[in-house]
């Protein structure tokens, strides 16, 4: 395998793909898109002879995803090794593609009256401590049935692997097992939005003991109390004393404006009343509920901050609490790898590939990317001053040094994590903490775009 290929060879070189010229492809394909991140294969591809090369990989039968995902959860579970926890968020997107000719045999994506075309996705993504994505643990892909949608009544009656919650438990289980064989002593702690407040995912999460489990909560759920008096979760917190407090800075968005806010913590141990609808069985399930709300009165017009977490996670004062809400935070890096898939950095919906079956290897190995330059963000941000040979070749570091025109460097050495992935940025437009703080995923996306023409030169100049 080419020693140059670097994270590519990491990332998919231990596909089980049935031989060793369809592998040696694939991570070459990888190593293309890594290198100019973009939706159509046209677009990474400026040579003839790879861009043929690549729709035939694609198109090929014997070109299991499977395959190709098993290679990049065990990549991602790899980096997780040396770590004695790390934070899992999982979330839910949708990928839609055009097909206006109803062709490509992909599944129905938001509403009927739109006619979208695309897939559904799942993903777990392991997040060290230090909020440094290291890649993708679990994923699964669905499409979603054009046949008219089931009452809410019906819904609620189905048995759980009838329901997409099944997704989430499918996801949770991939991750804990690609942990558990490839970072054994790495204690998976699973981060969940709302959509994560369901009976079968608080049970699933909360009695395994082999990992942490934290939702948000979307519902004020029963609860079980001495007595008659009914209580519910917010009753059962709120009735407890504060535990202390935080500050944190709110950037303005559509709905809040810029301010510092005071966050007061409370946190009790409460046994929740859940209900299988589907059966009418009732279930008791032990968790803490910590609650994290703004003390004091918001701006007019806008609503306190406020996120009541459900969690296995054992809480026992303020630290333990501020725990949990720091854990939370960290479910934001999932939402930051859909949008460098989707829009930021990769484009992967912008592809027009003709089949789904030839388009889902293609979407995998974008997503990889995307991680990837997610990665570099955040890594470069908790270790400014590693070497940047950790996570990237002799040739990329030559090429950015050379493209860059890099001053302060003497020659043959090599940069920090925080000199690359700048000068990286600088080639995208980055243009300082002036243009709003670090580097982030689209500068660094269009830093490596530029970057190909250095790539190209260094491989012209190697040859001769």
């Amino acid at each position: 395998m080419d020693q140059e290929s670097g994270w590519a060879t990491d990332e998919f070189g231990s596909a089980s793909l049935g031989n060793r010229a369809r592998v040696r492809r694939l991570v070459a394909v990888a190593r293309g898109c890594a290198q100019r991140p973009a939706g159509k294969i046209t677009q990474v591809f400026s040579n003839g002879a790879d861009r043929e090369g690549t729709y035939r990989f694609l198109e090929s039968k014997h070109v299991d995803a499977e395959a190709m995902l098993g290679a990049a959860h065990q990549a991602g579970a790899t980096r997780c090794a040396k770590q004695r926890f790390v934070y899992v968020p999982i979330d839910m997107t949708s990928l839609n593609f055009t097909d206006t000719e109803d062709s490509k045999s992909l599944g129905m994506v938001g509403t009927r009256e739109r006619h979208g075309h695309g897939f559904e996705v799942m993903t777990a993504l392991a997040v060290s401590s230090d909020g440094t994505p290291q890649g993708i643990i679990g994923q699964k892909y669905w499409t979603r049935s054009r046949a008219p949608r089931p009452s809410k009544k019906q819904l609620k009656r189905r048995p759980t692997k009838e329901k997409e919650t099944q997704h989430w438990l499918d996801v949770m289980a991939q991750a804990r097992a690609n942990l558990a064989l490839h970072a054994p002593s790495t204690k998976p702690w699973f981060q969940l939005d709302r959509a994560g407040d369901a009976w079968p995912l608080l049970v699933a999460g909360g009695r395994d003991e082999g990992c942490w489990f934290t939702t948000r909560a979307a519902w004020d759920r029963n609860v079980y109390a001495v007595g008659d008096k009914q209580l519910h979760v917010w009753d059962s917190v709120l009735e407890s004393e504060p535990l202390g407090s935080y500050v944190i800075d709110v950037e303005t968005s559509r709905h809040r404006s810029a301010r510092r806010v005071v966050m007061q913590l409370r946190a009790v141990q409460v046994m929740l009343d859940l209900e299988d609808v589907g059966t009418n069985e009732r279930i008791a399930q032990n968790m803490w509920a910590v609650l994290a709300s703004e003390d004091g009165s918001p701006p007019v017009g806008e609503k306190p901050l406020e996120w009541m977490l459900l969690t296995s996670f054992p809480v026992d004062g303020l630290e333990s609490a501020g725990r949990v809400v720091l854990g939370y935070t960290q479910r934001w890096r999932v939402e930051e790898f859909h949008k460098a898939w989707k829009t930021g950095a990769c484009n992967v919906e912008d592809s027009q590939l003709r089949d789904a079956d030839h388009l889902l290897p293609w979407v995998i190995i974008l997503a990889s990317v995307a991680v990837r330059i997610l990665r570099m963000t955040y890594f470069a941000r908790a270790h400014p001053n590693t070497s940047a040979a950790v996570e990237f070749t002799e040739r990329e570091i030559r090429a950015v040094a050379t493209l860059s025109k890099s001053k302060g460097l003497a020659r043959g050495a090599t940069p920090t994590m925080k000199q690359m992935t700048t000068w990286i940025a600088q080639l995208g437009g980055y243009i300082g903490t002036s243009s709003g703080g670090p580097p982030g995923a689209l500068v660094i996306a269009r830093g490596l775009d530029r970057l190909q023409l250095a790539f190209q030169l260094l491989g012209a100049v190697d040859e001769t």
